[in-house]
């Protein structure tokens, strides 16, 4: 009976426990075309999270193929926004990207000021580091998250990085649709990110508290 009674409370508290939301990744296809030339498929890059403002994390995987085919990774950069993130005490995050074996490569590491208030907001990181690509090569879920000089995380977003073969469809598909693109389409150049002018911040004294 007792035996009975451990299995319902396990099963009750599973019922209970939060759903990681896995975010998956994406093969997005850019067509660009210069004037009297054909359509040509622009930078291929396997994305996750995005660029606007409200989101909390990006994450990109470039390749070093020739447009014919995918190729291996060759660079990986991310991302993390600082978010709920706040501790009453000076301190410094990074943004750390975690592998699927428990493998952990580092971001920059950004200074926290004590309270709600900051000059910036966010962590990125780029590598080139084999072994990081080695592990992207292979696929499979890795977690990305904001972590602070004390060991604690937060803002844990998992990444589903596709299998090879999965990869491999949504580039074909790609190519497909490149293929049907209008062969007359409007000229259109690579996307460009346009970056404004920072508005200063100023931190308020006395330090306002966490919420």
């Amino acid at each position: 009976m007792r035996t009975l009674h451990l299995l319902v409370a396990a099963l009750v508290l599973s019922a209970c426990a939060p759903v990681t939301k896995i975010h998956e990744a994406r093969l997005p296809l850019e067509v660009l075309r210069r004037e009297g030339e054909a359509p040509r498929m622009g930078e291929v890059i396997l994305r996750a999270g995005g660029s606007e403002e409200a989101a909390l994390f990006s994450f990109n995987v470039w390749f070093e193929g020739d447009r014919a085919s995918l190729g291996k990774p060759r660079a990986v950069g991310w991302g993390v926004k600082f978010g709920d993130y706040c501790r009453d005490k000076d301190g410094w995050v990074q943004s750390v990207l975690v592998g699927p074996s428990g493998q952990v490569w580092r971001g920059f590491a950004v200074v926290a000021p004590a309270g709600p208030d900051r000059l910036q907001d966010w962590s990125s990181g780029y590598l080139e580091s084999q072994d990081l690509l080695d592990a992207i090569a292979a696929g499979g879920r890795f977690t990305l998250a904001l972590e602070g000089d004390e060991g604690g995380r937060w803002n844990e977003a998992v990444i589903d990085t596709l299998s090879p073969a999965h990869r491999e469809r949504l580039f074909a598909a790609n190519l497909r649709d490149l293929a049907a693109a209008d062969p007359a389409m409007p000229v259109r150049g690579q996307t460009m990110l346009t970056v404004g002018e920072t508005p200063r911040t100023v931190i308020p004294w006395p330090r306002r508290k966490c919420p």
